[in-house]
């Protein structure tokens, strides 16, 4: 006995392939009453829709593109996939993720996408696109969300922290505790890829400024490249030898992640710097170890977020307008025990 195919069910029914294929799937546009009949003619002769045939007759992929610079495991990637998965799966969408650790990589990836369109849509986690990264997506005609980006700019919609209301947060905070004198402590960065989180100092900087705090009360401490390190830890050690060293003498800093902020903990320590009795420090991100490290930190929820860029991706696919395409959502500050008022040493 032949098996029994999408198109056989359409012949029975007197409808058109798609029209089958929207009916079973649950879609809107379709009569009740053909949708009905549809399910019986499925029904009876034993006929399950596959996702392949759906594809065939939608003309979609039924899979969207979660694209990531960093291993799948990290805090932040993971709790990204869990939202977004949590969503789009209830539509049958499969969520596919890439890595592209380097600016190459990326390159390649994008270039390829023009001669293999393989989702129906593209969320892209914590970068920035360049102008050639951007006309790329544009030819592909997917709708392109940025979660977790540093701008609207190239993406169809967005969801982002507001980088200056954390900021505030916090040196508000250090300010009201009675230090005079802040520094900033940036990741390691990737060469020629540019994440949202290091907007974190600029908002530092501008935040720090409208507080009333003179430029030779601030400093900036950048590592340099993760290709100049062996692992966080030589960062740490790097960075604390910087703030040892600095005319400004920072009483209090902040990190631009949690993970890098708990290795600076144990390298100040380790140097015979106290915290916070010596130097308080607020990390970002509220990541599983901060509660164990009693690390003050900026609370953000990626799950909520990646959430939110689910249903800005369905929405797109779909073609529905959109109430707010670029969400900002805002963090929470955690005290902790790595803040504590200013003493004089």
């Amino acid at each position: 006995m032949s098996r029994i195919t999408l198109h056989d069910v359409a012949l029975a029914a007197g409808v058109s392939d798609s029209t089958v294929s929207r009916a079973l799937r649950g879609l809107d546009k379709v009569n009740p009453k053909t949708r009905i009949k549809i399910e019986e003619i499925a029904r009876r002769q034993h006929f399950v829709l596959s996702k392949n045939a759906s594809s065939l007759a939608s003309g979609k992929t039924m899979r969207v593109t979660i694209l990531f610079t960093d291993q799948l495991n990290t805090w932040f990637n993971s709790s990204s996939m869990q939202g977004a998965y949590e969503v789009l799966s209830t539509q049958g969408y499969d969520l596919v993720p890439h890595i592209a650790p380097s600016a190459a990589s990326l390159d390649a990836y994008l270039d390829a996408l023009l001669g293999n369109r393989n989702s129906d849509a593209i969320i892209v986690v914590s970068l920035s696109l360049n102008e050639r990264q951007r006309e790329i997506l544009g030819l592909t005609t997917m709708p392109v969300i940025g979660f977790d980006s540093r701008g609207t700019e190239g993406f169809d919609a967005t969801v982002r922290i507001d980088e200056d209301d954390a900021m505030t947060k916090a040196l508000t905070l250090l300010q009201s505790l009675g230090h005079r004198r802040l520094g900033f402590v940036s990741m390691p960065n990737v060469p020629k890829l540019l994440f949202s989180s290091q907007l974190r100092g600029v908002a530092f900087v501008k935040v720090a400024h409208d507080l009333g705090y003179a430029d030779e009360h601030i400093a900036h401490f950048n590592p340099g490249t993760r290709d100049d390190f062996r692992t966080l830890d030589d960062a740490a050690s790097s960075v604390v030898a910087s703030i040892l060293s600095s005319p400004v003498h920072p009483s209090a800093i902040c990190v631009e992640t949690d993970d890098f902020a708990v290795a600076l903990i144990y390298s100040l320590r380790r140097f015979g710097i106290r915290v916070p009795q010596d130097i308080s420090v607020i990390g970002f991100d509220d990541y599983a170890y901060a509660p164990l490290a009693g690390l003050t930190t900026l609370h953000q929820n990626p799950v909520e977020m990646s959430r939110m860029a689910g249903r800005l991706t369905l929405g797109l696919m779909k073609g529905e307008p959109l109430p707010q395409a670029h969400v900002r959502m805002r963090a929470s500050l955690v005290l902790r025990d790595t803040t504590a008022p200013y003493h004089r040493r």
